[in-house]
């Protein structure tokens, strides 16, 4: 039997753990699917051809997606997941730092690798139309990357541009940026029964976000930033967290700050038993956690990684330095990543509890990580 559309609104969407990624939209080969308030929509007849139940991240068995990448799964001890070594960076280019989270490591690195030709375009998520509303952009140069700088701290369908980078802006080596949900996405296009080779195989290289949990747009920052904080997002020039904080960063205003723990309460089922802290299946994956204060940590995973981020080193786009040698360093990463496999363990055991289904994703590592944690 093959699972159609119908399958996923029964064991994804109607249950709450749709990611909005748009993957099943940008690899429906008959266009019949279409992102409405965020979920998938059918807009046209399905074929049941099974591909959207195929692509979706929370479809699949987190482990076999694991091998299919690394041809092995993640020891006991390999907290961050498989990851040849790590770095603490941050860009050279000050106008890069000046637009740029943290140490600006990604787009100093997709700067680079644009430059040298090792990419043809960049998926990554901006906000072209509306303050913060994440939505997916296809970087082609430096200024467009520079327009995307900077966390916007919610989920988008991310996946679409991947579609838009391959059909629209015929981009035959891409590099796709996103959440650790987001990343697992794309891994799953290629490593599918049914895989979409004519997206998955474009993309040259991932790049994994960290991710503690992303909050919803509509719920938190339309209703919460502007509603309850009376913070127009227009005049928001940056987000952060730091130090346990949430720091809203205004032009010409004082910044604001709201304490992490008190957002839990905003944050979406997918998120709340998401156990991927450091973007485990990505080339390359970047975050501030583990390194000071004006530098990104990098952990390259595979030999492509490894090969994207000596070309931006020997380019001279990156100040680097072995993350050892630096404070907190990788134990931060490992002690963060913990938290939040025990954070998902709980919801999913109160999920459990009360009887409520679980995604395959989800099922599939819960054992080991009650097992690790």
């Amino acid at each position: 039997m093959v699972e159609a559309f119908g399958h996923l609104i029964k064991i994804v969407i109607g249950p709450g753990f749709c990611l909005g990624c748009g993957t099943c939209v940008a690899s429906c080969p008959f266009s019949v699917l279409e992102l409405v308030d965020g979920k998938p929509t059918l807009k046209g007849r399905c074929e049941a051809c099974g591909m959207c139940f195929n692509q979706c991240p929370q479809t699949a068995d987190f482990k076999e997606v694991e091998r299919h990448v690394f041809g092995r799964n993640a020891t006991e001890g390999e907290v961050v997941g498989i990851y040849e070594r790590s770095f603490s960076s941050k860009a050279r280019d000050a106008g890069i730092l000046v637009r740029c989270q943290d140490g600006g490591v990604v787009t100093a690195l997709l700067a680079a690798l644009l430059e040298k030709d090792f990419i043809d375009g960049a998926v990554v998520t901006g906000a072209p139309d509306l303050p913060w509303f994440p939505k997916p952009v296809v970087a082609t140069t430096r200024e467009d990357l520079l327009k995307c700088a900077g966390t916007k701290y919610s989920r988008g369908a991310i996946s679409t541009g991947l579609r838009d980078a391959v059909d629209l802006y015929k981009c035959g080596r891409v590099a796709f940026v996103g959440m650790p949900c987001q990343i697992r996405a794309v891994r799953r296009m290629k490593s599918s029964t049914l895989a979409v080779y004519r997206l998955a195989d474009a993309v040259r290289i991932c790049v994994g976000i960290f991710c503690v949990e992303a909050l919803p747009y509509e719920v938190f920052f339309k209703k919460v930033v502007e509603g309850q904080l009376g913070i127009n997002l227009a005049d928001v020039a940056k987000f952060d967290i730091k130090h346990g904080k949430f720091v809203i960063y205004r032009r010409g205003e004082p910044k604001r700050e709201l304490d992490v723990g008190a957002l839990r309460q905003f944050v979406d089922t997918p998120c709340k038993i998401c156990f991927d802290f450091a973007s485990d299946l990505a080339d390359i994956s970047v975050g501030a956690v583990g390194s000071p204060l004006g530098y990104s940590t990098v952990l390259t995973r595979t030999p492509i990684g490894e090969e994207a981020f000596e070309l931006a080193k020997s380019a001279g786009a990156l100040e680097v330095r072995p993350l050892k040698d630096v404070k907190p360093g990788i134990e931060a990463v490992k002690r963060l990543s913990l938290k939040k496999m025990r954070e998902a363990l709980e919801e999913i055991g109160r999920q459990q509890a009360s009887g409520q289904p679980l995604p395959v994703a989800v099922e599939s590592v819960s054992s080991a990580f009650k097992h690790e944690t």
